[in-house]
């Protein structure tokens, strides 16, 4: 590998190490410890009393957004821009973490256990975790993200990300999932966004992203910043809401506060997948062909090492 190549894949193997260590944690503290059923069974019973609701409706609209043929046409496009600038190894590959965290979402649901911690109280047995919803529309947003022209991923997180984190926060509204659900969701998606940038850096198919001017330069760290910043804010206003939830006198205040808790980390866990991602490809142009000039040159007999001759289409 390339000192580029070698440095991205050291980064995609930390950040898909960090990502599959935080899921557990999750998993661990949402679904195995009695405060955080808790909150979470709290969320839900909120939720609940927003069914009929023009919010319910609202959400609902949006979770049916996600199905099938919604997520083969995605599939399709992202191997399609792939062949359309002639990188087809990035589309496949790119399809293929799509794929592998779709699939690995309903495995984990069908044997992820979720105790009954609470001795009373409103209880749920699902196996919520994680959302299957929120998973695919956040592996839409990955794949684009991996296959778009690198002048144009910023353009292209912006609008995934705002798609990806309605569907994640209407999961919420609409008594689907759980919050913790929906952070699972995209841990696992960030991880086989890593697993993707770490195959395509061992097979030297990335290069080092075009510089661009000062302004596009700044517009690119401000984005991931703004990200990050985003995913900070709304992890902070959660636990202030939840905060209020525990104080509330009123029951009306109380649930209403819990809700808005449960939507504001729905929503940081979107920004911070779009923020991990960014990171993630920082200064990284993927699918590019490896780079066989070296091999050429050693191939070339040493009596006519100064003949140049086209290499054809």
């Amino acid at each position: 590998m390339t000192g580029e190549a070698a440095t991205v894949w050291r980064r995609a193997l930390r950040f898909g190490a960090a990502c599959v260590t935080a899921l557990i944690a999750v998993y661990l503290l949402a679904v195995w410890t009695a405060p955080g059923q808790r909150f979470e069974d709290g969320v839900l019973r909120a939720a609940d009393r927003v069914a009929g609701s023009s919010e319910e409706v609202r959400a609902l609209d949006t979770l049916a957004s996600v199905s099938v043929p919604a997520v083969l046409l995605a599939t399709v496009a992202v191997v399609g821009i792939g062949f359309a600038r002639r990188r087809p190894f990035l589309g496949l590959v790119a399809a293929g973490a799509m794929a592998a965290a779709i699939v690995t979402t309903e495995v984990i649901q069908r044997i992820g256990h979720r105790p009954i911690l609470l001795d009373s109280g409103y209880r749920r047995e699902d196996q919520s975790f994680p959302s299957g919803h929120t998973t695919v529309a956040m592996a839409v947003m990955c794949g684009l993200v991996l296959v778009i022209p690198y002048r144009f991923r910023g353009l292209a997180v912006l609008a995934a990300f705002l798609y990806a984190a309605s569907v994640g926060v209407a999961t919420v509204t609409a008594s689907w999932h759980r919050p913790s659900d929906t952070i699972g969701a995209g841990l696992i998606v960030v991880a086989y966004a890593c697993v993707a940038v770490a195959v395509l850096a061992r097979s030297g198919r990335l290069r080092a992203g075009s510089p661009g001017t000062v302004a596009q330069r700044a517009a690119q760290r401000g984005l991931t910043a703004a990200a990050a910043g985003v995913a900070i804010l709304a992890l902070v206003l959660a636990a202030v809401a939840a905060r209020r939830a525990l104080s509330a006198a009123d029951d009306g205040i109380a649930y209403a506060a819990v809700l808005r808790s449960g939507r504001l980390l729905a929503l940081s866990g979107s920004a911070a997948v779009a923020a991990c991602l960014l990171a993630l490809l920082r200064r990284t142009d993927l699918g590019a062909r490896p780079d066989r000039a070296g091999e050429r040159s050693r191939d070339v007999p040493s009596g006519h090492a100064g003949v140049d001759r086209p290499a054809g289409p």
